[in-house]
């Protein structure tokens, strides 16, 4: 009898568990959501500063809100001032001589929007950096929650050596590219009548993409014996996709951040890890330098910060013994019952497997013959080994 009564309650347990799980669905009041996004940083490692400005939008709906029209300059704790002008909605531009950017200088960026809105940021000061001391990779094999399955790929790290500099906080930036393939030519195709290209067009076998990885990597040596460490993890780059197979190149730009800039990065770095890049869309509401003067009890979202910056290349080709487990998105496909009458005129051009003599009965799709129908470009970056 016992038994059969823990049976039953097991039973109840399994239908009445599932109906107690309900849907994260973040409430974001309204007024959280009219708030202005401010997102600018001046570095030493260009002579045209950027700042954008926009609104915040819903989580549920998270898009890029540009506000144009405002008028924006930075200024110096030397009393110099710098007026940027729009380049894109949104998107203000202005050029600062490198003999005004020097460790040690402070900025601050003043704004005011269309509608009268005057926002400021604090001053902050740019850092010394010190230059990277190395980028490097190491073989990994990762065990995922699946029993048997084994990720294979590369885990990048850098090494900090900041010496005797007096900079002891820091952000790095990574920036990626790879090589690609389309596996056909383009060759034989179908658009109401069969075309033959001779000789085949190959201009768009080889492809190019650049992205800049989302991971926020932050450090900082205050507590530290030394100013450095050791093999600070950066992203890793596993065999799921081509992008190691043909070529690949990381770009690491290492930031010397002043201390508010590093705790405003480091808390964004918490958040977008803890919340998976829910928040990805635009910054948290995480507190940093931007005061709203105009409506002084609406926070103002974003950083305005200051950095000197340097920067290094990694290119890795042909990595020995390393398999790729992944299916690209080339799908050959046999043509329907009726042939190329088959084909819906929506699909044309339909390009075709085939030889110098005939084609065969067998569609490609544009991922197949036109590596650019996946982002890229066919322009080889001017860094790329010849």
């Amino acid at each position: 009898m016992l038994r059969t009564n823990i049976i039953i309650f097991i039973c109840m347990l399994v239908l009445v568990i599932p109906s107690c799980i309900v849907p994260f669905d973040p409430h974001i009041a309204a007024k959280n959501i009219n708030k202005y996004v401010v997102s600018g940083q001046v570095n030493d490692n260009s002579e045209f500063q950027t700042v954008s400005v926009s609104m915040a939008s819903s989580i549920g709906d998270p898009k890029y809100i540009p506000e144009s029209g405002c008028y924006i300059r930075i200024l110096d704790d030397n009393g110099n001032e710098f007026e940027l002008q729009e380049s894109n909605p949104g998107i203000y531009q202005g050029k600062i001589d490198k003999s005004y950017l020097n460790p040690g200088t402070s900025y601050k960026v003043e704004i005011l929007t269309s509608k009268g809105i005057n926002i400021e940021s604090d001053f902050d000061k740019m850092s010394e950096c010190p230059g990277i001391d190395s980028v490097y990779y190491i073989r990994k094999e990762l065990q995922p929650n699946v029993p048997g399955q084994i990720t294979r790929g590369l885990q990048f790290y850098i090494d900090l050596n900041a010496g005797n500099i007096d900079s002891h906080f820091f952000r790095w930036e990574a920036i990626e590219t790879w090589e690609y393939h389309a596996p056909y030519p383009r060759e034989w195709y179908y658009d109401g009548t069969i075309h033959h290209i001779s000789p085949p067009d190959f201009s768009r076998i080889v492809c190019w993409s650049t992205e800049l990885v989302k991971n926020i990597y932050t450090l900082s040596t205050v507590g530290l014996v030394e100013n450095r460490y050791t093999m600070l993890p950066l992203q890793f780059v596993d065999n799921h996709t081509a992008r190691l197979m043909y070529g690949y190149s990381l770009l690491i730009n290492q930031f010397a951040l002043s201390e508010a800039a590093y705790s405003y990065w480091d808390q964004l770095r918490i958040n977008s890890s803890e919340q998976g890049g829910l928040y990805e869309k635009q910054p948290l509401s995480i507190e940093g330098n931007l005061h709203n003067y105009t409506n002084p009890d609406q926070v103002v979202l974003g950083f305005f910060s200051v950095s000197s910056v340097k920067s290094r290349r990694i290119f890795i080709s042909k990595i020995d013994n390393l398999s790729f487990d992944f299916s690209d998105y080339c799908s050959p496909d046999t043509l329907r019952v009726g042939g190329l009458h088959s084909i819906d005129p929506s699909e044309y051009p339909a390009f075709l497997v085939g030889n110098k003599i005939r084609y065969l009965p067998i569609v490609l799709s544009q991922y197949c013959v036109d590596c650019m129908s996946l982002g890229g470009t066919t322009i080889k970056p001017d860094f790329w080994p010849q």
